[in-house]
């Protein structure tokens, strides 16, 4: 059976971009269901609609502010704060993950889920999933070097509590009617626009390769998927899922959690971008898109074990990926017990990330090897919990 590298290409290459809802993202999820048939295991597909773009909320929001400001000094001053109170919270909603009115004015499409069951050798006294995502996001210039992701972070960082100090300058000047109130609210409305340009370039840019983000994941769910047929766990059912659509809002993995509510609290790992070079595997302590969403402590501290057993394989932990996020973040909402991989180098740095440069030439297969022997260990550690539970 194909290696994880080999999976790599079959995406990257063979495949090659696979934005989310597209033909292409299909084809991956085709890819792994044909992949999990020649296991001789039953591909469960999962349609669900998800969201075209990723930026597209945010354009749309931080438009519509923007035109709070011609709107306040036409005199429309109440609907001037209250917009943009509204489009804040809406913002808000949609960096958290919930259900918004922006979604509604968002194209949509199809996408799939793609799922198959590793039975273990003895009785299920646990369940895990494992986690990676097929699509691949877009190349916009915030991502096209450190120091525009730098500005990206800085600009998203400010424009939060500046369209705040908007909406409560709006306010002040609808309650005192004085319309003087508007022009500190000038300024703001630079750092948003800002923002909107460049959340509407970045939906014009084309797809990356995407063989580290998230070809890597996704093959390495495949292949532990082959391993596991060989040498299945003893008490551990593990669910090998290829999700869609995780790069526009992490659509795949909520609709996944809502469908499967009744699983209860299973271990679900995610592996997402895992083979840059100079990095290592690397668990998240936690992720924060807005508000942090934290690994589970004992999962953590089993990853710590498996570091220690095995030095050669050069696992770290980091603190926290900030302005982020990856499919752990509905399971983490829902409840579940997540631990989640991304390979960012020690310095911080996840290499290629968003960038046309993300191709199959630049993936570490040492990286990954290593990934996938953490991976495996981890696995390991978690069946020997669920044997001594008896």
């Amino acid at each position: 059976m194909p290696s994880t590298m080999e999976h790599v290409m079959a995406l990257s290459v063979t495949i090659g971009p696979r934005g989310s809802t597209t033909e292409a993202e299909r084809a991956a999820a085709d890819y792994a269901a044909e992949v999990f048939r020649a296991l001789g295991l039953t591909p469960h597909v999962e349609p669900f609609v998800s969201a075209t773009s990723a930026w597209r909320p945010y354009a749309i929001a931080t438009g519509g502010m923007l035109l709070m400001v011609p709107l306040f000094f036409l005199g429309g001053r109440w609907i001037a704060a209250l917009g943009t109170f509204l489009l804040i919270l809406c913002t808000v909603l949609e960096l958290t993950f919930t259900p918004n009115p922006l979604r509604l004015l968002v194209p949509k499409g199809r996408s799939q889920n793609v799922y198959a069951v590793l039975p273990p050798a003895g009785p299920v006294r646990e369940r895990v999933i494992l986690c990676g995502h097929l699509d691949t996001h877009r190349t916009p210039w915030a991502f096209s070097s450190l120091r525009a992701l730098a500005l990206y972070r800085t600009l998203v960082t400010l424009g939060l509590p500046g369209a705040l100090g908007m909406g409560a300058l709006f306010g002040i000047g609808a309650w005192t009617g004085d319309p003087r109130w508007g022009w500190p609210a000038l300024l703001p409305a630079l750092l948003l626009a800002a923002v909107f340009a460049m959340a509407v370039q970045a939906d014009l840019t084309p797809y990356t390769h995407g063989a580290n983000d998230n070809a890597t994941g996704a093959g390495m769910v495949l292949a532990l998927a082959e391993r596991l047929r060989r040498e299945p766990l003893r008490h551990t059912e593990v669910w090998a899922l290829c999700t869609g659509c995780e790069e526009v809002g992490a659509y795949g993995a909520a609709a996944f959690v809502r469908r499967h509510r009744d699983l209860g609290r299973p271990i679900f790992i995610v592996l997402d971008t895992v083979g840059g070079p100079g990095s290592g595997p690397c668990v998240l302590v936690q992720e924060t898109m807005l508000l942090p969403l934290r690994s589970d402590p004992e999962l953590l501290a089993l990853a710590e074990e498996v570091a220690r057993s095995y030095p050669e394989l050069g696992a770290y932990r980091w603190p926290n990926f900030r302005g982020a996020y990856t499919d752990g973040a509905p399971a983490v909402r829902a409840g579940w017990r997540v631990l989640t991989l991304v390979n960012l180098r020690p310095d911080g740095v996840l290499p290629y990330w968003h960038q046309p440069s993300d191709v199959y030439e630049n993936v570490d297969p040492g990286v990954v090897a290593r990934t996938e022997a953490f991976v495996w260990q981890l696995l390991q550690a978690i069946d020997r919990q669920a044997i001594a539970r008896g």
